[in-house]
């Protein structure tokens, strides 16, 4: 819009209402003061209120990383368990389960040339133990070095196996076999 030739462009003073110079004045102030001071507070809260939102946000990122329900754990770490349990169950024979131990006993026997003359199981508890401790005692007739096999391979066909006795005897006569007597305990569970 056109503006007449004499007419001045109003300064920011000169729109106020007609008031004087000092209201003027002072209605400015206020103004700046009502603006100045509550962003001056907002400033002061804001270091405070953004170290809340950081540790916030660093939280729900921690949830949203989280790839697993701590429930989802627990029951990946139960299954865990029982399937460490059903090894155990594995490499601990059945106490139950003493035939098929001297099963496996004469299988190592027959594997190394040996014969079992005799067996004895017994079994015991002992306190704070797992299961029952059972004890066998074999009578072989063999050779030595064979009977040595024989003690070797007791490690991987009864790993929870302790050989606690070995008696040899050598043969005086020729043709007659070497003896041994050997005490083995196994611990077993009780099983269920």
């Amino acid at each position: 819009m056109l503006q007449p030739e004499g007419e001045k462009k109003k300064g920011f003073l000169d729109r106020l209402p007609k008031l004087g110079r000092i209201s003027q004045l002072v209605l400015v102030i206020g103004i700046f003061l009502l603006v100045f001071i509550p962003l001056f507070i907002i400033n002061q809260h804001q270091p405070e209120t953004q170290a809340q939102l950081n540790a916030s946000l660093s939280n729900l990122q921690k949830i949203v990383s989280i790839q697993q329900t701590p429930k989802a754990q627990f029951e990946a770490d139960l299954a865990q368990a029982s399937a460490d349990t059903e090894a155990a169950k594995a490499a601990f024979p059945d106490s139950k389960g003493v035939p098929q131990m001297l099963e496996t006993l004469r299988k190592l026997a027959d594997d190394n040339d040996i014969y079992i003359t005799a067996t004895k199981v017994s079994t015991a508890t002992p306190k704070g133990g797992i299961g029952p401790v059972l004890t066998v005692t074999l009578n072989l007739k063999g050779q030595v070095p064979l009977f040595q096999n024989f003690l070797l391979g007791l490690d991987t066909k009864l790993p929870t196996s302790q050989i606690t006795k070995v008696t040899f005897t050598m043969a005086t006569v020729e043709g007659e076999y070497d003896t041994a007597t050997i005490v083995i305990n196994v611990q077993s569970y009780g099983g269920s």
